[in-house]
């Protein structure tokens, strides 16, 4: 783990410098950020590779008709409610005290995260349903709002913004930089998906996927390659929370650690409204 003066300097980064960072900042902190993230998917994918395996869902091959599709859109949805906001929310503070030098543990992470979960799940799940809607529509409308949306987690843990707030502060820092945030999210979700693909490739000739046992145990693999894999994109989103502020609002580290002490008055860390 990274001590706090080995941690990279609190400032504007370029896109390819963040996604260097946050590839540091995760193989540093690689047990704590793992930790955060299994604590918070494996109880959320067992309950849902039981239910597949009972309800006889085959996720692995496309012709699985409308009922696979209604599982994938169920998933999704209870995905964006439960198991992400818990490790993403963990992950920000987490990331927040490591680069205020300060040692802290997977427990403690996930009881702040805990604190706000029906914040986070209500504005996760709004943005989660609006970024749907928006695919139906034209696709453009849903990646728009998907990257307007990126920084809700951070608005809400560290700003203590409430859900609706959440949505519109997110869309404010993005404002402007879209690209940037598109670009970082394409690279971080394109390496994602050859690895998974990799993985898929290898389980399948393994695992025969026809079968409810080999499809259960793809999506197991599946499920555990995410595991590895989703904390890089969650500290490169943190990144970018912290890139937003500092370039509009000179966000530092003195603000950062007034936002995140327990207690501390979450209205410290926005800058009051001049007009």
């Amino acid at each position: 783990m990274m001590d706090s003066a080995s941690m990279p300097r609190f400032e504007a980064m370029t896109t390819g410098v963040l996604l260097d960072r946050a590839f540091r900042l995760y193989t540093s902190n690689f047990s704590l950020m793992l930790g955060i993230t299994a604590a918070a998917y494996v109880p959320f994918y067992l309950i849902m590779v039981i239910i597949e395996s009972r309800v006889g869902v085959n996720v692995q091959t496309p012709s699985g008709g409308l009922s696979t599709l209604l599982f994938q859109i169920v998933f999704m949805i209870l995905w964006a409610s439960i198991a992400f906001p818990i490790a993403s929310g963990a992950a920000t503070y987490a990331i927040s005290e490591r680069y205020l030098g300060n040692e802290v543990t997977i427990g403690e992470a996930l009881r702040l995260a805990l604190s706000r979960f029906w914040t986070l799940s209500i504005a996760q799940i709004t943005a989660t349903i609006r970024v749907l809607f928006g695919f139906l529509l034209l696709i453009v409308p849903g990646i728009l709002w998907m990257l307007s949306y990126a920084l809700i987690v951070p608005a809400v843990l560290i700003e203590g913004q409430n859900a609706t707030p959440s949505l519109r502060r997110s869309r404010d820092l993005v404002k402007g930089h879209r690209g940037k945030v598109f670009c970082v999210m394409f690279i971080i979700n394109l390496l994602q998906g050859i690895l998974a693909l990799g993985v898929s490739m290898v389980s399948g000739m393994i695992f025969n996927s026809d079968s409810a046992g080999g499809a259960v145990l793809n999506s197991a693999m599946n499920n555990l390659l995410s595991i590895f894999l989703t904390p890089l994109g969650i500290v490169a989103t943190i990144l970018l929370y912290y890139d937003m502020r500092i370039r509009k609002e000179g966000f530092d580290l003195e603000m950062l650690s007034r936002a995140i002490t327990p207690n501390a008055e979450s209205v410290a860390a926005v800058p009051t409204p001049s007009r």
